[in-house]
């Protein structure tokens, strides 16, 4: 039996939800996967695009008449503007979709079928690929403060090869079979109206980046699981809207992991992590300076390297600015 909402649209079997900002030719590939690889199931796209100066929003307008679109006069950020979507949405199931993603070989459809045979999952996610087709770690455990010392980019390679099933860590899994995880990056992330009404939408104060850890953390407190798909795989080009607006997301970044060790941690672990944070940037200028300053004396500057002195530097007199003040709830 079909059901409409207050609009007059009939209820579909998922509502994929697309935020974009400025990844025009991304998107259009982005839809015309969705479009073309999900047979199977009934589907709404909803794209809410934040302000994009490229004609994003044009652009679906007229290439895509039949997708809801949500054109923002400002950007509103990932988190609140998902929200907007999710809101009007009127589905059995909610799809959250980087517009930097390429739907492959039936993706959705294959995971919309394996929610609908498994109530007691909360969300599903699936294996992301690189635009060369390789492999996109994209597992995590929930934050340890003791973890952290050991999932870093120094230790990768040694754990990887010492723990490829992910037992202990696993951001060094090999991502090779089906699996109950804790979170994932939140590219793909189809969940259920079960659980839309039972947690709630995604927390609008994380403007980007942490908002899918935060919604996976408060997921599971509801009792359900979170499962990873290995035969089911989208490719995800990556970061392409953040890596625009490089330094400014990369304060970001710290303002929505400390929200985030703020919400659901003691306010020691908050402290903790802040402080050693504070500490390795500090490391990371001197790193990053003795870098350039090599390069430049072999007469190869090294523009990477005084890129990155900038993005620390501007980091770390962030910290010292009211805006980096993390309130306790």
């Amino acid at each position: 039996m079909k059901t409409s909402d207050k609009t007059g649209r009939d209820r579909k079997d998922v509502a994929v939800v697309i935020v974009n900002w400025n990844t025009l030719a991304m998107l259009r590939d982005c839809l015309n996967s969705v479009i073309q690889e999900t047979q199977e199931y009934t589907y709404e796209i909803i794209v809410v695009d934040n302000n994009s100066p490229d004609k994003s929003a044009d652009m679906v307008r007229k290439e895509f008449p039949d997708v809801i679109l949500i054109a923002n006069t400002t950007n509103n950020g990932f988190a609140p503007a998902n929200n907007q979507a999710l809101r009007i949405a009127n589905a059995r199931h909610y799809l959250l979709l980087n517009p930097d993603t390429v739907v492959l070989n039936g993706a959705i459809d294959k995971m919309v079928k394996y929610i609908d045979a498994n109530p007691d999952v909360g969300i599903v996610t699936c294996k992301l690929l690189n635009t060369d087709g390789t492999l996109q770690k994209s597992v995590n455990n929930f934050f340890s403060f003791s973890r952290s010392f050991i999932e870093n980019r120094f230790l990768a390679n040694l754990f990887t090869r010492l723990d490829p099933k992910g037992n202990r860590f696993m951001s060094y899994w090999d991502h090779s079979e089906d699996r109950d995880i804790d979170w994932a990056f939140g590219a793909v992330l189809l969940f259920s109206q079960e659980v839309y009404d039972k947690v709630g939408i995604l927390d609008d104060r994380f403007f980007i980046y942490a908002e899918e850890m935060d919604f996976y953390f408060r997921v599971k407190k509801a009792g359900y699981r979170s499962v990873f798909l290995a035969d089911v795989e989208i490719t995800h080009h990556g970061k392409s809207s953040s890596r625009q607006r490089r330094a400014e997301m990369f304060i970001q970044n710290y303002k929505s992991f400390y929200l985030y060790l703020r919400k659901h941690y003691p306010g020691y672990v908050y402290y903790l992590y802040r402080t050693r944070a504070f500490i390795y940037m500090h490391i990371w200028v001197v790193f990053f300076s003795l870098k350039y300053g090599f390069s430049r004396l072999i007469m190869k500057p090294d523009e990477e390297a005084k890129t990155q002195i900038s993005v620390y530097t501007g980091t770390i007199k962030w910290h010292y600015t009211k805006d980096s003040k993390i309130p306790v709830e």
